[in-house]
């Protein structure tokens, strides 16, 4: 095995061992009664694991500084040292130290964390006895910050996390799958070779024969596409993982006594999609532990329990994997956020909107109800992002609300986002898929149930209400089978809780397809979220339903169109669909 590679693996494990001291901390000073001597072994030999590792590969520094700290975790195990919270504190700050040395090794960049002498310091006194712990009242060391860590300093806007942000490269995966794959590719083999013979032996009494070994070959093909996803598919907890430190450090840093539930965390989901997701997750616990959670007396005076609860849930419904964030805390304010609204003009004085529509004012960017900046938020860098971030990855986001009862959002988001189920649609000769997900029901107008609102703006008419229509042959520039609308049909789709109709000549077939970027080679488009490969090698973009949206909006007196610096890849048309009048609400 290469360095390179040994170092990579080494990091890995060490981000796993790190993080596992970290969670065995968080239960040791949630544990109440005498300390659970197991969590403490837990710590130690991952520390004395850390610390003989990297001395081997020559990370002298890292090496160190875990020493430092597992001389402390040998008096703790000794009975010699007193577990307090102030020493609780010092041993999770110490947690941070060690992240950021194994980030700057991972990173080979030179420098040390800012704090590394100081900690160093510290741990030497813990190391020699008694007299180190000081303050009268058995309080323990505590670091300047308390409780905050590094994570109180986080950043104001719910940005990334600064003590994971290096994301692995790889994906560890269980040896069950591994075989089955290996065993799957023997039967692909198999199947080809007798393909092969078919073909080379070929005449009119082995039709049948050739007809049954390709249609074994599909099953085979759809099924090692499915176990190849599986190997993509990480269990949620990865990301729940981080956060339990999280809430703490807040809760702590704003006097407040907070508890996280999580649960689904063998939920799982697409790698990629984890990724992306720890921000909008990590912004919403941020909000509801600073606006949504009230100070330990608040509650007692409204007749709750001083603590309050946070709960993370995972868990799969259909195609989508559901995230919640509940709290229940002091609910979202209905007058306050009306009033902010008038301030901000996004409501007239005079105006009466429902509960819905004012929750959802939420969402608008800016938007933020904090009297005061703090450290989590109030600077107006919020919710829109939130939703921003989980529409990219294909998904969206609602809550519901009850006054002096809580708050709850909820995340819907794809399993994967390299494959999904489209809808292909005609325009002119051009062939584009739509998200099956997004798509509310599809009709074809009869004439006069299309018309004109403002200036070229036109809506469609569907059982009495009117829904905005984008003429996509305007959108893309191309010159469509028919400009009547009731020659064409029109695709309504769900964003933001809205309706929009999209013009389109036909319907085709329902099909799965797999996302190609467009940014490697050519660059992001907006209303585009990838292309696709057709079954008979043409080329289709896949529509992105939010981004079509907004460029409708940039352009209220008239058709968005997509405009880019480069002309937009040539898509090749698809034969065989065939003409559907639609109708059926999904």
């Amino acid at each position: 095995m290469s360095q390179d590679a040994t170092l990579r693996m080494f990091f890995e494990e060490a981000t796993d061992l790190v993080g596992d001291s970290e969670a065995a901390l968080l239960r040791l000073e949630a544990a109440s009664g005498e300390p659970d001597p197991g969590l403490v072994n837990r710590i130690f030999r991952n520390v004395h694991t850390l610390k003989g590792t990297s001395a081997m590969l020559g990370l002298d520094r890292l090496a160190a500084f875990a020493h430092s700290l597992e001389d402390v975790l040998v008096r703790m195990r000794k009975g010699a040292q007193a577990i307090t919270p102030g020493l609780v504190d010092t041993l999770l700050a110490s947690v941070d130290v060690l992240r950021r040395l194994l980030e700057r090794a991972r990173e080979g960049s030179g420098g040390e964390p800012e704090n590394l002498e100081s900690m160093l310091a510290t741990l030497r006194a813990l190391s020699v006895g008694p007299a180190a712990r000081g303050g009268g009242d058995g309080s323990g060391t505590i670091l300047a910050g308390g409780g905050a860590g590094l994570f109180g300093r986080a950043s104001d806007d719910g940005g990334h996390d600064p003590d994971h942000a290096v994301e692995a490269a790889t994906v560890r995966v269980p040896i069950e799958k591994v075989d089955s794959l290996v065993n799957l590719v023997g039967e692909l083999v198999i199947t080809q070779s007798m393909i092969a013979r078919l073909v080379a032996h070929l005449g009119p009494d082995r039709a049948r024969e050739l007809e049954e070994a390709v249609a074994q070959m599909d099953r085979h093909a759809r099924e090692l596409q499915e176990r190849v996803m599986a190997v993509r598919m990480l269990p949620i907890r990865t990301v729940f993982g981080r956060f339990p430190r999280l809430v703490r450090d807040l809760a702590h840093a704003q006097g407040k006594q907070v508890v996280l539930e999580a649960s689904g965390e063998d939920t799982e989901l697409d790698k990629s999609v984890i990724e992306q997701i720890t921000d909008p997750l990590t912004h919403l616990l941020r909000n509801a532990i600073d606006h949504g959670i009230e100070p330990p007396e608040a509650r007692r005076a409204a007749g709750k329990p001083g603590v309050g609860h946070l709960r993370l849930r995972a868990y799969q419904e259909g195609g989508n994997i559901h995230l919640e964030v509940a709290d229940d805390g002091r609910g979202l304010d209905r007058d306050r956020i009306a009033r902010k609204a008038e301030e901000l003009g996004l409501l007239t004085a005079d105006a009466r909107p429902s509960d819905d529509e004012i929750f959802g004012l939420i969402w608008e960017p800016g938007f933020s109800t904090a009297d005061t900046v703090s450290q989590v938020s109030g600077r107006g860098v919020g919710l829109d992002v939130v939703r921003r971030n989980v529409e990219t990855l294909g998904g969206s986001i609602t809550v519901h609300t009850e006054r002096g009862r809580g708050t709850t959002f909820d995340v819907r988001l794809p399993l994967t986002l390299v494959i999904l189920d489209g809808q292909s649609l005609r325009v002119g000769s051009h062939t584009y898929i739509l998200p099956l997900a997004a798509i509310v029901e599809s009709l074809r107008p009869r004439p006069g149930q299309v018309s004109r609102v403002f200036t070229d703006a036109e809506v469609v008419v569907v059982r009495g209400e009117a829904v905005p229509m984008i003429r996509l042959h305007r959108v893309f520039d191309i010159a469509p089978a028919t400009e009547d609308p009731s020659q064409g049909i029109v695709v309504i789709v769900e964003h933001g809780g809205r309706d929009v109709a999209l013009l389109v000549d036909e319907l085709g077939g329902q099909q799965q397809v797999v996302i190609k970027s467009l940014e490697a080679n050519f660059q992001k488009v907006t209303g585009v979220a990838g292309a696709t490969i057709l079954s008979d090698g043409g080329v289709a973009l896949i529509l992105d339903v939010p981004g079509l949206v907004a460029l409708s909006r940039a352009r209220p007196g008239g058709e968005p169109r997509i405009v880019t610096s480069q002309p937009v890849v040539s898509v090749a048309s698809s034969a065989g669909h065939s003409q559907s009048d639609g109708g059926g609400r999904r």
